[in-house]
C-alpha cells in the first residue's frame, strides 16, 4: 500500500498566463493498493468508477510503459476544492501517474513524470509545480518535452487565499480571454514575468506588486467572479501588497510579507465574506511525495 501526497497549485500567478505556477501548502492525499476489483472511496459516487481522473491517469501511465492495467483500491482525502483554480485535477493526475510507477516498480524521473502528466492534463502549468514544488515556469519547445524552470520562493511570503463558494470552470474561463493581443500587450507582460519571478525568489513583495499588472486574462476573467472587486479592495486596504486570480478562479490569492498582516486580513475576510473559505498558505517546496505504508 502506498500513500501519495500532492500539493495544490496556483497557476498563472497573475502575470504568467499559462506559463507560471506555484505549489502551495494545501494538500490532497491518495492511498493506493492492488485489489481484486477497482474500488474508489473518498469522492462523490458518480466518480467512483473507471472514469475517475486518478484512475484514468493511472491507466494512461501504465500504457505509456507498455503495462496492462490492473485493479486497485483508491482512497482520496483532499483539502483542495474542485473547480476553484487550485489545481485539483492536477493533484489527481500526478497521484495516478506516481502510483502506476510505484505499484509496478517502474523507475521514473520527475522530467518523465511531468511529460506524462502534461499529456494527460494538456498543459504543464499546474502539474509541474505539483511535482517539483516551488514556483515553476514551463514551456514546451516544438516537438520536445516540456521544459520546467524551477524557482525557490522566499519563506517570507505568505499567500492569503480566498475560496468563494462557487465554481469557475477552466473551459468557461478560457472563452473570455482574447485569442489575439497587440504587440504592446505582449511587451507589457514579458518584463513583468521576469519581475514577478525575481520578487518571489527574493521575497520582495513590493516588486511582486509592481510586476503583477496583468493585461492578458485577469481583466476578462474577473467578470466571472462576482466577489472579485470587493475582495480585492478588502485585501489591498487590509495590507496585502497585491492579489491575483488563482488559475481560472474562483479562488483569489493575496500576497504579503508580514505575518501579522496576514492574520488580521484573514479575520477581516472571514467577517466580510463568511461564505468564503480563507487560508494563509506558504509555498510548498517539496512537491508530490510518496510513502509506503
Amino acid at each position: 500500500m502506498i500513500k501519495i501526497t500532492v500539493p495544490a497549485t496556483s497557476a498563472n500567478l497573475g502575470i504568467g498566463y499559462d506559463t507560471l505556477g506555484m505549489a502551495v501548502s494545501l494538500y490532497s492525499h491518495f492511498t493506493f493498493d492492488r485489489a481484486d476489483e477497482l474500488t474508489i472511496t473518498g469522492c462523490p459516487e458518480e466518480f467512483q468508477n473507471e472514469d475517475n481522473l486518478v484512475y484514468v491517469s493511472f491507466v494512461d501511465a501504465l500504457a505509456a510503459w507498455g503495462v496492462e492495467p490492473f485493479p486497485v483500491s483508491i482512497d482520496i482525502a483532499t483539502d483542495v476544492p474542485v473547480a476553484r483554480g487550485l489545481g485539483s485535477s492536477s493533484t489527481c493526475v500526478v497521484a495516478g501517474i506516481m502510483a502506476a510507477a510505484a505499484l509496478t516498480g517502474h523507475t521514473v524521473g520527475r522530467e518523465e513524470l511531468v511529460a506524462i502528466a502534461t499529456s494527460v492534463e494538456g498543459h504543464p502549468d499546474n502539474v509541474a509545480p505539483a511535482l517539483l514544488g516551488g514556483a515553476v515556469c514551463s514551456f514546451t519547445p516544438e516537438g520536445e518535452l516540456p521544459r520546467c524552470l524551477r524557482y525557490d520562493v522566499s519563506d517570507k511570503l505568505q499567500f492569503i487565499t480566498v475560496i468563494p463558494p462557487y465554481e469557475v470552470h477552466t473551459s468557461e474561463a478560457r472563452k473570455v480571454v482574447p485569442r489575439e493581443i497587440p504587440l504592446s500587450t505582449a511587451v507589457w507582460q514579458m518584463g513583468r514575468v521576469a519581475g514577478l519571478t525575481r520578487g518571489l525568489e527574493t521575497g520582495d513583495a513590493d516588486l511582486i506588486a509592481a510586476a503583477n499588472d496583468d493585461r492578458l486574462q485577469e481583466p476578462y476573467r474577473r467578470k466571472l467572479i462576482p466577489d472579485y472587486d470587493a475582495i480585492r479592495e478588502t485585501c489591498l486596504t487590509g495590507g496585502a501588497k497585491t492579489m491575483w486570480i488563482s488559475g481560472s478562479g474562483s479562488t483569489l490569492m493575496a500576497v504579503t510579507d508580514d505575518t501579522i498582516v496576514a492574520k488580521f486580513l484573514q479575520v477581516r475576510l472571514h467577517e466580510q465574506f463568511p461564505a468564503c473559505a480563507t487560508h494563509i498558505l506558504s509555498c510548498d517546496t517539496a512537491g508530490a511525495q510518496i510513502e509506503y505504508l
